[in-house]
């Protein structure tokens, strides 16, 4: 039978334990908010950039189509002032470390059962999915970018940008955050068309001077879209994680929870055994020295 001394050792762990992930807990709920924030920051910046851009291409409509033309483009929605390779990257966001829930393996499934069967370049980020890569042994040729879980590092950020935008196409797949308890895995196509359908049938908007030239101007335009829609991908994909470690957290103060009642009922159990033997042991004691 377990002793006292080996139960109240468990407990003293458990609510050890405890402390720590309630720690956890609270560190996470502090970055999500400013995850958060960050996130919603980067979606108004993104949405002026583009807007400014359409305000652009519409006021200078004739030398836009000029340009189309010598790119060989038949419409507006597929044009594009950057030079591509004409290839297809499939890239994976995952994470260096562990403790966020399963999110970073749904996002790799989702990943592998994605490329089945695709001719397209690879490209992964963060430790876990390299390592998970790693273990199929697949012999595809690989790019890996290491790339900070917490934060956004702007170098880092910039190097990576740098080498999917050559792409004619980008799927990057990712955690998406839904709310605090959901989060999904999810892929998108970054490579994105400069005009929608409905923003290319509106009217010109403002005049502007360019200098060195409207190209430059456009290709710039085209550049800080680009990155800043791959930014918000990459905050997206933080959020998601710091929730789905926020929601693993709070399963593990449960969980230790109830196993902390269940050692206690044990202990009180234990406790009462123990009592009631010394009181046998005390009656029968008794018992024997008065038939004496």
């Amino acid at each position: 039978m377990i002793s006292k001394k080996i139960l109240d050792q468990e407990i003293e762990n458990l609510i050890g334990l405890s402390n720590l992930v309630n720690a956890f807990e609270e560190i996470a709920a502090t970055r999500i908010k400013r995850t958060r924030d960050s996130v919603l920051i980067n979606r108004a910046y993104s949405s002026e950039i583009h807007e400014i851009f359409i305000d652009v291409i519409l006021s200078y409509k004739r030398q836009v189509e000029t340009f189309m033309r010598m790119r060989k483009k038949k419409s507006l929605k597929n044009l594009t002032f950057l030079n591509k390779n004409g290839r297809t990257l499939y890239l994976l966001i995952s994470a260096n470390t562990g403790l966020y829930g399963g999110i970073i393996k749904r996002t790799f499934d989702l990943f592998l059962k994605s490329k089945r069967d695709q001719n397209c370049d690879i490209a992964i980020i963060g430790k876990l999915g390299l390592s998970m890569w790693k273990e199929h042994h697949f012999k595809d040729r690989y790019y890996y970018f290491d790339f900070p879980d917490q934060r956004v590092d702007d170098i880092k950020l910039r190097e990576i940008i740098n080498f999917i935008i050559n792409y004619e196409k980008i799927i990057v797949f990712y955690g998406q955050f839904q709310n605090l308890i959901k989060q999904e895995a999810t892929f998108s196509d970054i490579s994105g068309n400069v005009l929608s359908e409905n923003e290319s049938q509106k009217g010109p908007q403002v005049k502007y001077f360019f200098e060195p030239s409207l190209e430059r101007i456009m290709e710039f335009f085209e550049k800080q879209i680009f990155a800043s829609i791959f930014e918000q991908t990459v905050r997206e994909s933080q959020l998601a994680k710091i929730a789905s470690r926020l929601t693993a957290l709070d399963r593990a103060t449960e969980n230790i929870d109830k196993e902390l009642e269940k050692l206690k009922f044990q202990y009180t159990r234990l406790t009462h055994q123990i009592q009631n033997k010394k009181q046998l042991e005390t009656f029968s004691t008794r018992l024997l020295w008065n038939k004496r």
